[in-house]
């Protein structure tokens, strides 16, 4: 089995932060790879509707976001 945690709170030790390292330790220990990303620690840009992604299915914006693209496909092949 394989978790990937992905917390959207900018509080590192706040209660989302916590509750997320309880989660992945559980999975852990039932067997699972688990990764935790923290996207307030990640360079993403907003979407700028260049609209590259109606070709091909890929952001033409080259940020971290391909770090979480790449961590979930792992996660889910």
């Amino acid at each position: 089995m394989k978790v990937l945690g992905i917390m959207g709170s900018p509080r590192i030790g706040g209660n989302t932060d916590m509750l997320m390292d309880e989660a992945l330790k559980g999975a852990r220990s039932a067997g699972a790879f688990a990764e935790k990303i923290v996207v307030d620690e990640l360079d993403i840009s907003p979407c700028r509707e260049f609209n590259g992604c109606t070709r091909d299915g890929n952001c033409v914006i080259r940020d971290d976001m391909d770090d979480i693209y790449e961590a979930w496909m792992k996660r889910t092949l």
